[in-house]
């Protein structure tokens, strides 16, 4: 058993890694065929990991036989089972969704025109989820950079297959991601210069050993300042709007629901493992709550106001964004006689998961939508969902757990969250999450209620024939193989809320291998 888990870290990271190199080599219909192998396979290697974690153990697989600080270790603990385990069912489903309906994929420059589907995304998808993998997995700091930036370039060429639309978008996370990746290597750097080693455990024993805390702490600024680009953090979240609107249809929840995530594991990876968070932190750690506060807030107010559905799941993503960062200030709360840093780190990780599910299918539906219909304006979407009903089942489910209503991981994070800031005694926090939480029922019923009227023409519905082939089926035209695409988006509606009895398993997970 401990070979096969020895194994399956490794395999996490290369299978999809040679994968993506070998979907270069085939036919069209022959990368999806690979592509559907390869998720099925990986996901089946993240069994094991997880199998072992939830038994108490944290694996480790050293590379080459040459130990830390020369080598390179492997690590599977509580934080990266969670993640595995959520980044592989999203991956999974999506990965056959895209099969099925290829059309999500992008759209590709042919001599005749531009055509639907693009050969690109394959590569590019599965080398995000090697990337992916390498974040989680990773027990020193250079390769928790060299996985981000494998996430980040992949995930900026997969904005960029949605069009000539999508190429201003996508150059705009260019630059984000490259300055976001600059920062964080900056820190890296210092950190590797104060304490001799790219290990992270090891460098933590180093810190805890120095007497001068002004270069942990200035390390700690840059990666955070720099990762914060890359989540998106208010007020470096201009990037995001455009870029998970304009991606294709099946791009959009891959950058929501699992890219924005990577930052997010590495940044609680350098705050509770990597720098011993001292007092001289806790400044910045109520920069990013009070920051956190207006990413829920300001986000929330602006998908109210959006007329397209697409850019309104986007602006929902800032504000769910901000809950994390909410949680901050309890992390390093000085002494913490109230005991809240637990609760408000499994509280972090149970509303990023269930945001990971939830959003996945949301921008599934919304991207669905749009290929069918042409739009994705909320007012022409009047009606659909009398002829997708699973469809817009699959959105009420995702709302729930978006909103944070019972029976939700959304929920059980909120909870955590809300009791953690009252044993501290920080009601702020506690005032922040309710009026997010009634925020966001009023922008998801703004996008979704209107679907569900009647719609007053059935003409208002469909396109006008022009004559454009890469123009999107009229809706209620749908293969068997979209028909089947639909009932996976349902999936992740119903993971949404199957994944709420989860809250005490995740809670208990996360403990294994923390500090």
């Amino acid at each position: 058993m401990t070979e096969l888990v020895e194994f399956s870290l490794g395999a996490l990271v290369l299978l999809p890694l040679l994968a993506a190199a070998v979907v270069m080599l085939i036919g069209h219909t022959a990368r999806r065929v690979l592509g559907v192998v390869t998720a099925v396979v990986t996901a089946g290697f993240t069994v094991p990991v997880v199998a072992t974690v939830a038994d108490g153990d944290a694996p480790e697989l050293v590379l080459g036989g040459f130990t830390a600080p020369l080598g390179i270790t492997l690590r599977g603990d509580g934080l990266a089972a969670v993640f595995l385990a959520g980044t592989a069912l999203i991956a999974v489903v999506l990965t056959v969704f895209a099969a099925l309906v290829p059309a999500a994929t992008g759209e590709h420059l042919t001599p005749s025109g531009w055509r639907p589907g693009h050969p690109g995304f394959w590569p590019l998808w599965l080398g995000c989820w090697a990337g992916l993998n390498g974040v989680y997995v990773s027990g020193d700091l250079f390769n928790l950079y060299v996985g981000l930036e494998l996430v980040g370039l992949t995930a900026v060429a997969l904005v960029a297959l949605g069009g000539r639309k999508s190429w201003d978008p996508a150059l705009r996370y260019l630059f984000i991601a490259v300055l976001g990746s600059l920062l964080f290597l900056t820190g890296v750097g210092l950190l590797a210069a104060v304490t001799g080693t790219l290990d992270i455990a090891q460098a933590r024993a180093v810190l805890e050993e120095v007497e001068d805390p002004t270069a942990g702490l200035l390390a700690l600024s840059l990666m955070t300042v720099g990762l914060g680009m890359k989540i998106a953090l208010v007020p470096m979240h201009r990037w995001l709007v455009p870029a998970h609107s304009a991606a294709p249809a099946v791009v959009s929840p891959i950058l929501s629901g699992l890219v924005i995530k990577a930052g997010l594991v590495i940044l609680l990876r350098v705050w509770l493992w990597a720098v011993p968070l001292v007092a001289e932190a806790i400044w910045l750690a109520w920069l990013l709550g009070a920051l956190g506060a207006i990413a829920v807030l300001v986000g929330s107010v602006l998908a109210l106001r959006q007329d397209r559905l697409k850019p309104l799941v986007a602006y929902s993503t800032i504000a769910q964004i901000g809950y994390w960062f909410l949680a901050f200030p309890l992390l390093v709360t000085e002494h913490d006689d109230a005991g809240a840093a637990p609760g408000a780190y499994s509280a972090i990780v149970a509303l990023a998961v269930g945001h990971m599910v939830a959003k996945g299918g949301l921008f599934a539906a919304a991207g669905y939508l749009k290929l069918r219909f042409g739009t994705d304006e909320i007012a022409r979407l009047r009606g659909a969902g009398a002829q997708y009903p699973a469809l817009i089942l699959a959105m009420g489910a995702c709302a729930v757990g978006l909103i944070g209503l019972p029976v939700s991981l959304g929920f059980a994070g909120k909870w955590q969250l809300a009791t953690a800031a009252v044993g501290a005694q920080q009601w702020w926090v506690v005032v922040v999450i309710a009026a997010g939480t009634l925020l966001a029922a009023g922008y998801l019923l703004r996008g979704i209620a209107p679907l569900l009227l009647q719609a007053p023409q059935e003409s208002d519905h469909q396109l006008p024939d022009t004559g454009d082939e890469t123009a999107p089926a009229a809706a209620g035209s749908k293969t068997r193989a979209e028909g089947a695409g639909e009932l996976l988006i349902l999936l992740l509606g119903v993971a949404t809320i199957g994944t709420g009895f989860l809250g005490s398993w995740i809670y208990d997970l996360l403990g294994v291998g923390l500090w």
